[in-house]
């Protein structure tokens, strides 16, 4: 009997949810048929006259706004290249940063030692090392393809 009440409810609710479905999709195409003209969305770019397309991107992009962009990012990159170059001349020629490095490189060095003498710590390390072992590999974005950015020299590493 109890089988018989299951099937029953599991019907019952299949019609009602087809219902409901037949009802909205009713609803949606009034609405759709209800507009007079096409809407253009605030973002949409490029285009045509009488289309109604809204999206935040259009995939016909100007070679104009391909140039613009290409030469902004020439121009960045630029930037972060003088950023780098004069961050690593600071760090090679001023000795207040040399001094302070050489103090930090100690105390960093004494801050590991009491974090490898933790047994816990250690046990955690191991576990996710070994979890990282089961990760599935996503691609890698383009900007690791290329390789790292250097900032200024490494921590660790002074220049006499």
């Amino acid at each position: 009997m109890n089988s018989k009440k299951a099937m029953t409810l599991l019907v019952g609710g299949l019609l009602a949810g087809s219902v409901c479905l037949a009802a909205d999709q009713k609803q949606t195409e009034a609405k759709s048929s209800d507009q007079a003209a096409p809407q253009i969305g605030l973002f949409t770019t490029n285009a045509p006259a009488g289309h109604g397309k809204t999206a935040p991107f259009s995939s016909e992009i100007s070679a104009d706004f391909i140039k613009k962009v290409m030469e902004t990012s020439a121009r960045i990159e630029e930037c972060k290249k003088q950023i780098a170059e004069r961050q690593a001349y600071i760090y090679e020629h001023n000795d207040q940063i040399k001094a302070y490095r050489t103090e930090m490189i100690g105390m960093q060095t004494k801050i590991n030692k009491l974090l490898e003498a933790d047994k816990e710590l250690a046990e955690l390390r191991l576990n996710r090392d070994m979890l990282w072992t089961t990760m599935p590999v996503l691609p890698r974005p383009r900007e690791q393809q290329m390789g790292p950015r250097r900032m200024g020299p490494a921590i660790g590493k002074t220049e006499n």
